[in-house]
């Protein structure tokens, strides 16, 4: 029976944490470099897009992000955030970037895979 509890309670932590980590981004600041892919990446990304944390004391206060053809660019548009592109991105601009899970490359600033960036309106 104590066995069947505990099972319970870690099966509704691990629902818990899944929930909050898809709302929730794993880097929030502020563009300080775009590079678009060169002729040799151009098969493997479209660009890197380097983002600092403004907050000292993020998780992540600095990510070079891989900009590959799976990368959703999204910009808040009043109430909703519609699709853009690798093109939109500015140095400068306020954005919020989910990582893809799996391999990263540990070296900092870290080098990981963005799966969402999005443009923040009025920052």
């Amino acid at each position: 029976m104590l066995a069947g509890l505990l099972v319970g309670c870690l099966a509704a932590f691990t629902y818990a944490t899944l929930e909050v980590r898809e709302d929730s981004a794993d880097i929030r600041g502020k563009i300080t470099e775009i590079r678009p892919a060169t002729a040799q990446e151009k098969n493997r990304i479209i660009g890197t897009v380097m983002v600092e944390a403004e907050r000292k004391d993020a998780g992540v206060d600095k990510a070079n992000l891989l900009i590959t053809s799976k990368t959703r660019i999204l910009k808040e548009q009043g109430d909703a955030r519609v699709q853009t592109t690798f093109e939109d991105l500015k140095v400068e601009q306020a954005v919020e970037a989910r990582f893809v899970e799996g391999p990263t490359v540990m070296i900092y600033p870290l080098r990981v895979e963005a799966s969402e960036i999005v443009i923040l309106k009025g920052e």
